[in-house]
Order: C-alpha cells, then structure tokens, then sequence
C-alpha cells in the first residue's frame, strides 16, 4: 500500500489541529460545549505526493467542565484517491479526557482501513515537578518523558485564546495530544490582525451565528523537538473566533494540502460545577 499522511503525520496533524476547536463564550478559558462537523477535501498535490484525491467528514464533539475535566471525541473519515488510480476509506476515531487543572491527560486512537483497524494508541499523561510522562499502553506498554513545560489540548486553547485576547502576535507552546507514540510537539502560533464578521462562501450559512463576534486568523506549526532541521512537521491556518469556533481550516503538509470547512455546529448543554 502507498505511503499517504494518512499514518502517523495525518493523524497527529488532524489531532493537533481539532483540540483548537472549542466553541461559544470561550473567554480565556470559560469553554462550552459543543458538536461541530467538518467538510474535508483535497486543495493541492504536488513534488512527492502520491494522493490524487480526499474528500470526507470530521465530527467533532467536546464537552466537560473544570470540576469533572474535559472530553474531546472526534471521528475524521475520508476517501482518499492514488495518483495511479487505487482508492481507500480511513477512518480516525479518538477520545481524549483531560482533567480541569490540566496536570492529567488520557487518550485512545483507533485508526481504520477499508473497515480493517490497522493502527490503536492508548495511553495516558501527566504533568508532574521537574517532567511530565507519558505511559502507553497501545501499540505497546512503553514510557515518553515530557518537558515540565508541557500542555495538553484543552489547556492549550485557553492560552491560546488567552494570548490572542492580550493582543500577542506570537504564542508557544509544547503539546502532547496523544497521536504521537514517539513524542510531543513543539508548537509555534503565529496570530493575525483582529477582524469580525461571519465566515463567506459555503460556510456561510453553519457559521451565521458568528456574523456579531471577532476573530483572529492563526498559523500554528508543529515540530519535532527531535529534528535539527528546524523545519515544521506539518502547518495548519485557520480563522479562530472569540468563542472558540474555528473555520476554513488549511491543513499543510509540505507536498499535500487539505482543507476542512465548516458545515454544521450545534451548541450542547453547559454542565454544572
């Protein structure tokens, strides 16, 4: 079988892009919860690329509150074309929780092909003086150290927002998400000018109810801490409200280049804390 992102690369950058995704009233950490769903397709394929062709659906729910922590699942599947005419389903399906303090962090992954799983990680993380850790239990019982310095996905949206809201151009960051069994990220975002006004085009209509809020355009990239080429991994764009909800996202992997745009978001009940 062809080598797509659709192993490691694809899976970590679609991870660390969708934890950017919490919606409504998301204020420097005031999150809600929320159902949003995505429609991914191929925008440019080009030098080492062997994929013709992606077209599929991201759903992406998130719910919790600091007292009981935060719960992230996301089922990302696409079709996806060879540039010599072989074609495939994949289908991501991860489940995250992350403790309100941000010191605690699980995660579980299951990767299919064609309905066959070919790829699981199962593990968990926590954020400890002087190191974290993670301890993996799939697709082998193995420890990764992580800098004290660490953040984990829903932690990383608030100082994120928190970083946007204060007029910073620049925010960094380590992140570990769980789709990596190798190690964390290294995270670089740069923040654009302030703007408002709904999102145009096609996400028009899902995104009208963001027609009165601001936004901020934003590039983050991510890095293996390990490679000396200084060079990201992967880059995703996209167009990040001051509630949380992001659109027309543009996932950029150097030879490949995807694209997510928003179709639906239904806002869920607010738990108590």
């Amino acid at each position: 079988m062809f080598k797509t992102p659709t192993d490691t690369a694809f899976a970590a950058a679609l991870a660390g892009m969708f934890f950017l995704l919490p919606a409504q009233q998301a204020a420097a950490g005031n999150l809600a919860p929320h159902r949003a769903v995505y429609s991914m397709k191929m925008l440019a394929s080009e030098g080492g690329s062997d994929i013709a062709s992606v077209s599929g659906r991201l759903v992406l729910e998130w719910q919790g509150s600091s007292c009981d922590g935060f719960i992230t699942t996301q089922r990302i599947v696409n079709r996806m074309g060879s540039k010599q005419g072989s074609d495939f389903v994949s289908d991501f399906r991860v489940t995250s929780w992350e403790s309100g303090d941000g010191d605690e962090f699980t995660f579980s992954m299951t990767h299919f092909m064609n309905g066959t799983p070919v790829e699981e990680i199962e593990g968990s993380a926590e954020r400890l003086d002087g190191g974290g850790q993670v301890t993996l239990s799939k697709p082998e019982k193995r420890d990764i150290p992580l800098p004290s310095s660490i953040v984990f996905p829903t932690e990383q949206i608030k100082a994120l927002m928190a970083s946007a809201e204060a007029g910073k151009k620049v925010h960094s960051a380590p992140v570990f998400d769980g789709s990596d069994t190798e190690h964390h990220f290294d995270t670089t975002t740069i923040i654009g000018k302030a703007g408002s006004g709904a999102p145009k085009a096609d996400e028009a209509e899902p995104g009208k109810s963001l027609s009165s809020l601001g936004y901020w355009p934003v590039q983050v990239s991510y890095f293996d801490p390990n490679d000396v080429t200084g060079l990201p991994d992967y880059e995703v764009s996209f167009r990040f409200y001051e509630n949380g909800v992001s659109t027309g996202l543009i996932m950029d992997y150097g030879d490949l280049t995807i694209g997510a745009d928003l179709v639906a978001l239904d806002m869920l009940p607010q738990p108590e804390c």
